[in-house]
């Protein structure tokens, strides 16, 4: 045997020691068998703490996070198919209010009328049990500080507002409540956060964005309130 050929086998025979076990399954694939599917979608507060959210979930769950923005309840609604039904997920956790509170200076007008977004929070429930039988879970908008963001998007043809993002919050909660969606309070736990933490500190300097703190605090109340909704284990 030449030793060129020979050291082609011994290389093909280690990846295929180190990268496969039996049943054909690679390693990676091995330790993620069976383990329920969680997608997380929503705008940039989510895209903020999901990758610390999917750490903490290491060896509970898979986590799919969709890489676009998710935007306002329009937007969501019109990528259901793509960021969640084809997944086929276990767990469904999501949000969107931000966006949909835009208020236009022009008109008084928000992007997404509230009885528009209570109809389009209905459709997303409702489509995402019919289609794959997920457990939904509903993430409260969190806060806007109006100092902050008014001074942050001078210039802009809209404003946020926090009094807007409360009475969009008022709205998910009353549509949760009668669909029976648990209802994950991230607004709660940056108005209302726990010592030596405030809301000052927890959001950015334009008045709406995560803090380093918030994003830790968030990925950490997302994972645990996700795991309380994750089916049990066989044990092994």
């Amino acid at each position: 045997m030449k030793p060129s050929f020979f050291a082609a086998v011994v290389l093909l025979v280690a990846f295929t020691v180190s990268g496969r076990v039996s049943g054909g399954d690679s390693v990676a694939d091995a330790a993620t068998r069976g383990l329920p599917k969680i997608v997380l979608v929503g705008d940039s507060i989510r895209l903020s703490y999901a990758a610390l959210a999917t750490k903490e979930l290491e060896g509970k769950a898979i986590v799919v996070s969709p890489q676009a923005n998710g935007g306002d309840s329009e937007n969501v609604v019109k990528n259901l198919d793509m960021w969640v039904i084809r997944e086929n997920p276990t767990v469904v956790h999501f949000n969107c209010g931000i966006h949909d509170t835009k208020r236009f200076l022009a008109t008084g007008r928000f992007q997404v009328p509230p009885e528009q977004y209570e109809a389009n929070l209905r459709k997303i429930v409702n489509r995402i049990r019919q289609e794959t039988g997920a457990v939904v879970i509903f993430a409260t908008t969190t806060p806007v500080l109006d100092d902050r963001a008014a001074k942050t998007r001078q210039g802009r043809d809209y404003e946020l507002l926090g009094a807007s993002i409360e009475q969009y919050n008022a709205i998910a909660r009353k549509v949760m409540k009668e669909l029976k969606v648990p209802i994950n309070d991230l607004h709660k736990a940056l108005s209302s956060p726990a010592a030596p933490h405030t809301t000052e500190n927890l959001i950015g300097s334009d008045g709406v964005h995560l803090t380093t703190p918030a994003r830790e605090l968030l990925s950490k109340q997302v994972a645990a309130f996700v795991c309380q909704h994750l089916p049990v284990r066989p044990q092994e």
